[in-house]
């Protein structure tokens, strides 16, 4: 955010900036290991094409380069013994930046060496959790778990090493030291400071042990509540509707027989079927008491955590680091906003009833929406109303996949002057083969940055939308993300072997493009600092360039680059004048759903702990939501699993409200020539 507050110039040019980066000036040897092993630099016998080309057809099962290689491009990522050879080469890198940080005099060396070891450990624990996360075999998994718990437990150790704060405090009580220090190195002795505080580094020994053996039990407890959480559900196949049976099946011993099962990865919110959507749903969200009693573990390691070092609740401390008001304040706000927005959301509520009772007319009875049901009428409504008014049957296609990031990438190139290049990876640097190596090039610096794009679902995979930081971006390190979705495959297709692209829908493109926000910003915004570079600030911060991006995508130009990126277009095609095309009535519901999510995360990690998260959940479900909850759900798998794997808590759905309300007043003309202002 410090590229904001050192720009001048109008709006637009001012939140474009957030996407423009530094120059850099060097890329040094051991940076370049430290991103991709020996193979870090873009070597040019690789072959390398247009996104356009490899998106096109069948998903490729090979295409690498013969230069063998670890997970992630690190030589050691290839075997479970390696993950632990790699933490012990870590830790005791690590061990020796403490030993130069105690005996160098306070400084600005002092303060790089602190960056140096936070880039260190950071660099192994983002690998690793990545990793853990989204494993090709079981083996890697438990080693990649049992490695990303050693790398946590060793950060916390750090962070309450009060020799470690001595030093840091030091530099910021020598005033001559920090006269000299600009903008960058304020913020990141602050951000060190902060870190170091909010682990109670000023309480006594004891509780500082404490503090630590709570943070393992946290992310042991996320590990494992993130793992149940995105196993599959099992559905005997002859209790399988019709429309679901050609999902993958296996085969398991039950009573001396085998007994086939179809496995179910997702809650079926697409389906146009009604039954066969409400069917996916019950079963995909089933009660699970060992998910529940991982959720309690992890909710009552938080509490433990913030209470031991002075604060009422987690989400206190959690939100004393980002929105910087007490958890009372954020809920008041979420209850008027909910009070001012129900009008809205009954309006829209009606609509829904009445688009559900046509799919159900042997129904005579007032049809029952359910969590299922929100996410995919509000679609449909969304679409017919853009057809209604815009007059025109595009809006209802599905999007060729292969166009929608070749569009992107056409925007890209024309808005920020820099080009995505797929590259082949090495052997055995891919999780899964159609998991695709992105470069960006900048048309001055060349290379910038890295990007896997893992989009599509498959098995062993957590099913989020999310984006992992690999390694952050500095003046002299090439930033490497994962851009993670999970667009469904088509199912027949999968179990034929046959892997095509799908064909996605407008609120997927819209969930792309959010996503390619946070890589754009994170290998864009470097500073000095990995530290405070990219995405590594307050969460309230980091979503602006995402729901910026997000938001180019309602504009009439970009939308039509992204239907099909090679026409040629003539001003008399763009008949929608400057409106959001997304503007459309059928938002409310979402925005209330966002506000129960974050609702029930407040009320989870509040002062006292639930003696079940079902009872919460069905409390809240009453209050702030049209939706009728199912009975016998895991009504806290279906609405927060991704939220409860991250250590804060996030409170985001008035603020994306206000993100899309000023893109729509400010961009009033093309976003990608003149972006001027209304006056």
């Amino acid at each position: 955010m410090r590229i904001l507050a050192r720009h001048h110039g109008t709006l637009p040019d001012r939140l474009l900036s957030l996407f423009r980066r530094e120059k850099v000036q060097e890329i040094t040897s051991f940076t370049q290991h430290a991103q991709h092993g020996a193979g870090s630099c873009v070597d040019k016998t690789y072959p390398t094409a247009n996104l356009k080309t490899v998106f096109s057809g069948n998903i490729p099962s090979s295409g690498t380069s013969k230069q063998l290689t670890g997970l992630l491009g690190y030589p050691l990522f290839s075997s479970p013994q390696g993950f632990f050879h790699c933490w012990f080469l870590c830790e005791a890198h690590c061990n020796d930046l403490v030993k130069q940080i105690l005996s160098a005099p306070p400084g600005l060396d002092t303060l790089k060496l602190f960056d140096d070891l936070s880039n260190a450990i950071c660099v192994y624990a983002d690998c690793v959790k990545f990793i853990a996360e989204n494993a090709p075999s079981d083996k890697i998994a438990r080693a990649a778990i049992v490695c990303n718990s050693n790398a946590h437990e060793f950060v916390e150790k750090l962070n309450t090493n009060v020799d470690l704060y001595r030093a840091i405090k030091a530099v910021s009580e020598h005033s001559e030291t920090v006269s000299s220090f600009n903008d960058e190195d304020i913020t990141a002795l602050q951000s060190f400071l902060h870190d170091m505080e909010l682990s109670g580094i000023h309480l006594p020994a004891d509780i500082r042990h404490s503090y630590v053996q709570y943070m393992t039990e946290i992310s042991t407890a996320g590990g494992s509540f993130l793992q149940l959480g995105q196993q599959p559900a099992l559905i005997k196949f002859e209790d399988t509707p019709e429309a679901l049976r050609d999902y993958k099946s296996i085969s398991k011993d039950n009573d001396n027989k085998k007994v086939e099962f179809i496995e179910l990865h997702g809650p079926g919110s697409e389906h146009a079927m009604t039954d066969i959507r409400e069917f996916a749903f019950r079963n995909y969200h089933a009660f699970s008491q060992d998910r529940e009693n991982e959720l309690m573990n992890l909710l009552r390691a938080r509490h433990k955590m913030a209470r031991s070092v002075g604060f009422s609740s987690y989400s206190e401390r959690e939100l004393r680091h980002t929105m910087q008001v007490p958890p009372d304040k954020v809920s008041n706000f979420l209850t008027n906003l909910h009070s001012e927005l129900k009008p809205l959301v009954d309006a829209e509520f009606e609509h829904i009833k009445y688009a559900k009772a046509d799919d159900v007319r042997h129904d005579f009875n007032e049809p029952k929406i359910y969590p299922g049901d929100g996410q995919y009428y509000s679609r449909v409504l969304n679409e017919r109303f853009l057809v209604e008014n815009h007059k025109h049957n595009m809006f209802l296609d599905l999007l060729e996949f292969e166009n929608v990031i070749e569009g992107l990438n056409v925007f890209c190139e024309d808005v920020l002057k820099i080009s995505l290049v797929t590259e082949a990876p090495m052997t055995g640097e891919l999780i899964n083969n159609n998991i695709v190596k992105v470069g960006v090039f900048d048309d001055k610096e060349g290379l910038i940055g890295y990007i896997y794009l893992d989009l599509f679902e498959r098995d062993n995979k957590t099913p989020r939308t999310c984006l992992h930081t690999i390694t952050c971006g500095t003046r002299t390190q090439i930033p490497v993300v994962v851009l993670q979705c999970s667009f469904l495959m088509n199912p027949r297709q999968q179990s034929m072997g046959q892997y095509h692209y799908p064909r996605i829908n407008l609120d997927q493109v819209q969930t792309l493009f959010h996503e390619f926000g946070h890589a754009l910003h994170a290998i864009l915004g470097r500073t000095t600092y990995q530290a405070t570079s990219g995405t590594r600030g307050p969460t309230d911060f980091s979503e602006i360039p995402s729901m910026l991006f997000e938001n180019f995508i309602s504009h009439p130009e970009v939308y039509y680059a992204v239907i099909n990126p090679f026409a040629v277009y003539n001003e008399s095609d763009f008949q929608f004048g400057t409106k959001n095309l997304f503007n459309t009535p059928y938002t409310a519901l979402k925005t209330e759903t966002s506000i129960l999510y974050s609702m029930l995360d407040l009320e989870l990690h509040s002062g006292s702990l639930p003696s079940s998260t079902n009872d919460i959940a069905d409390r809240l479900y009453s209050k702030y939501s049209h939706l009728s909850p199912v009975p016998a759900l895991h009504l806290i798998n279906a609405s927060l699993i991704s939220t409860f794997t991250e250590l804060d808590t996030t409170v985001i759905s008035g603020r994306n409200q206000l993100l899309i309300l000023s893109f729509t007043i400010f961009f009033t003309t093309s976003p990608s020539t003149s972006l001027q202002v209304k006056s």
